[in-house]
This record gives C-alpha cells, sequence and structure tokens, in this order.
C-alpha cells in the first residue's frame, strides 16, 4: 500500500509531546523508555521530528495544550475545509481553536473531542493519501471513530470511498454523552483494532466498544445520515458486538478486540507498578505491557502501509512478551485490587466495564468479564464467582 497518512491522536491532558518532553504533572520518565507515549512515539518514528506534519501528524488532547513548551497556549486548529462540515458542527468546534485550551471542565467533560477529530479529519482529507490510518489513546481512540465518521459525512464522493484503518488503545468518552458517532464504526473504516485495559477500574473510565459496520458483519444495511453532527449515526446503529451472539451470525472481519493486562495509562506506555505518574515507581514487570501494544501498533500499521524510519525500539517478540506477562502477573492484579476480584460489596467494584451504547445512563454498561468469553487457561485473567456467558464477537487476550 503507498501513500498513506497516519494521524496520530492523544488521549485527554496529553500534549503533542507527550512522553518525550517533561512537564509538570507529566515526567517523561513515567513512560517506558523503549515505547514512549505510545501515539506520540509512533508519529516521531514514522517522521523523524515531532513538529512534522507529513507522513504522519499529531493531534493534541482534549483540555490541554499542543506542547510542553509554551504550556499557555494551542495553535490553531483545521475546521474550515477541505471536508464540508455542517453549520452545527463548526459553531460547536470553533472555541476549541488557538489560545489557551488547557481546561479541567474539558478534561472532564471532553467536548472538545469533536473539534479535535474535525481537526485530524481535516488534516487527513488535505493530505492526498490514499489510505487513512488513525492510532489514538483513550479520548484520543474515540476521536479516531469521530474523524472517519466526519470523513464519510463531510468529505467529497473521493474523500468518503477512502479506506479508514483504526487502532483504538482503551477508547474512553468519559461520564458525558455517548453519541452514535462514537458507538458505531461508520462505512468508510475497513478494519478496527480495539485494545481496553482490563484493570482499569476508575469511575468514569468505561471502555468503549464500537459496533462494526454492516460490511464486517456481513450485512446490507444503508446509510442514512443523521442532520446534526451528533446524530449521524443515530440510523446506523448496528448489532451490539458485546451482546450474546443469534443463531446464525458470524464473526465480523476486518475487526478485532483484545484484552490486556493493566491500567488505562499501562496500555498507552505507562510503565509505573500503579499506573499513575511517579516515576519513582517504574516497574520492568508493568513496562512488558505497553511494550506488548506498541509492538501489536507497529505490525498492524506496517500491514497497512504506514512506512517507519526506524526499526522497532522493543526487541522482544509479542509470545514472549506476553508469556513473561502472564507468568508475573502480581503488578497487574495489585492494580486491579487483587488477585480475586469478589467482593461483599453490590455489585463487581473489581471489574471493568464496557459499552457500545450511546447515552448517559450508567446501567448501559456491560461487565467486562461477562462479554470476552473464558480466558484461556494458561494465562491467569482475574474473574469473579460471577463471570458468565460471552458476547457475539470474539476477543482475543495479550
Amino acid at each position: 500500500m503507498s501513500n498513506v497518512f497516519t494521524v496520530c491522536f492523544s488521549g485527554t491532558s496529553c500534549t503533542r509531546d507527550e512522553g518525550e518532553v517533561s512537564r509538570p504533572g507529566s515526567d517523561k520518565k513515567i513512560y517506558s523508555p523503549d515505547t514512549g507515549y505510545i501515539p506520540v512515539r509512533i508519529h516521531k518514528e514514522v517522521t523523524g521530528d515531532l513538529r512534522a506534519t507529513s507522513p504522519s501528524v499529531t493531534v493534541r488532547g482534549v483540555g490541554e495544550n499542543d506542547w510542553a513548551v509554551p504550556r499557555n497556549d494551542s495553535e490553531p486548529l483545521k475546521l474550515n475545509g477541505p471536508l464540508k462540515a455542517s453549520a452545527d458542527l463548526l459553531s460547536d468546534t470553533k472555541k476549541y481553536s488557538g489560545g489557551d485550551q488547557r481546561s479541567t471542565v474539558s478534561e472532564l467533560s471532553g467536548w472538545d473531542a469533536a473539534a479535535l477529530a474535525l481537526h485530524g479529519a481535516n488534516l487527513a482529507a488535505a493530505s492526498g493519501a490514499r489510505a487513512y490510518n488513525f492510532i489514538g489513546h483513550s479520548r484520543g481512540a474515540v476521536e479516531c471513530v469521530m474523524a472517519a465518521w466526519f470523513l464519510q459525512a463531510y468529505g467529497s464522493p473521493e474523500v468518503k470511498n477512502i479506506p479508514v484503518r483504526i487502532i483504538a488503545i482503551d477508547p474512553v468518552p468519559g461520564p458525558g454523552n455517548w453519541y452514535g458517532i462514537l458507538t458505531q464504526l461508520p462505512p468508510n473504516v475497513v478494519e478496527y483494532v480495539g485494545v481496553t485495559a482490563w484493570d482499569m477500574l476508575d469511575t468514569g473510565f468505561s471502555g468503549l466498544v464500537p459496533r462494526p459496520n454492516a460490511k464486517m458483519a456481513g450485512t446490507s444495511q444503508t446509510l442514512k445520515l443523521g442532520s446534526s453532527w451528533q446524530d449521524l449515526a443515530a440510523n446506523y446503529q448496528l448489532t451490539d458486538p458485546l451482546a450474546p451472539a443469534r443463531s446464525g451470525m458470524r464473526q465480523p472481519t476486518g475487526y478485532q478486540l483484545f484484552a490486556c493486562r493493566g491500567r488505562h495509562a499501562t496500555v498507552a506506555g505507562n510503565a509505573t507498578s500503579d499506573g499513575k505518574y511517579d516515576p519513582a515507581n517504574v516497574s520492568q514487570s508493568a513496562a512488558r505491557v505497553p511494550e506488548l501494544v506498541y509492538r501489536l501498533a507497529r505490525a498492524y500499521l506496517t500491514k497497512w502501509g504506514t512506512e517507519f524510519r526506524v526499526a522497532s525500539a522493543v526487541d522482544t517478540y509479542a509470545l514472549p512478551l506476553r508469556q513473561e506477562i502472564n507468568l508475573d502477573q502480581e503488578v497487574f492484579d495489585a492494580m486491579g485490587g487483587g488477585p480475586l476480584r469478589d467482593s461483599v460489596r453490590p455489585g463487581r467494584p473489581y471489574v471493568r466495564q464496557v459499552s457500545s451504547i450511546s447515552g448517559r445512563n450508567p446501567f448501559n454498561t456491560y461487565y467486562l468479564e461477562d462479554v470476552v468469553g473464558d480466558p484461556p487457561y494458561r494465562q491467569p485473567y482475574p474473574v469473579t464467582a460471577a463471570r458468565t456467558g460471552a458476547g457475539w464477537v470474539n476477543w482475543t487476550f495479550l
């Protein structure tokens, strides 16, 4: 594949040089030196320059400015073209373009995600490339899906048909509205790879598992776009991948879900023993998870046509990394409440929750252990005695 443009979306409160330059609240030493913060490190290894905008580009995270220096300013977003965005989308996003965008309110709400997704989609459309590869973490992973919708809805006939491929590292929309353009993949997405962290239990961090599009699912539903940007996918919400299988359903194609040990930050490069931000807690045991996800991301991106300037910084192959993670799982058990996740408290407080359903309703979620099927007996993924069933789509345990 030639002429590929890669967009790397950073997560909430992450700069475009996250993990490469220290700043207050984010010491680069919390990241594995071999992986850095994975979306940013991928961009650096494609272009050789953090500030380059071709053949890949980074997009800042919600509630943050572009760079560690300056700390109080951001660059204008590309909102007006080449995509012909709707008036309501332009009105809702222009306030997030340029100036000081550091905001605790934005960190919590994620309202600027639409602006950042539109920016990334416009950069892709302006590149002249014949294929788009998107990789993101957290809300940046959600923006990958939103950006694909904006290309589908507002692009020229030529742009609408350009294939989009996505690597979503622990996509988390947050506690706000989960619009249909988050929970459903549009028709232009031809491959989707999602990684969900097993040991992330914090409130508001329910993982997103978007629904496969009709082609992936082998069905023939016709796309009918909604009238507003929030409702673009309201009439195209297809089969929930987390719901139990019905008779005759086959596995979707071009759609791969992975479960991975570690917390939300661990799977994106954080190498601390608690998945938090003190470099004194960096652990080689924890670092194996970002090393594995980094290798996974580079492998898929290479397969999809992204060209890297440098060889992989992680020398260990995926299989030995997986074996080491599962033979040395104590650090991950501690992240998620211990090796046994049963509790006398109501519900299952030590089990991750995921959803493919739009809306704020906290009951529109599944327990992750109920949708992934049985973990292989050789891999000690902690589950509770209440664990039941499996979803329609098969998962792979890393």
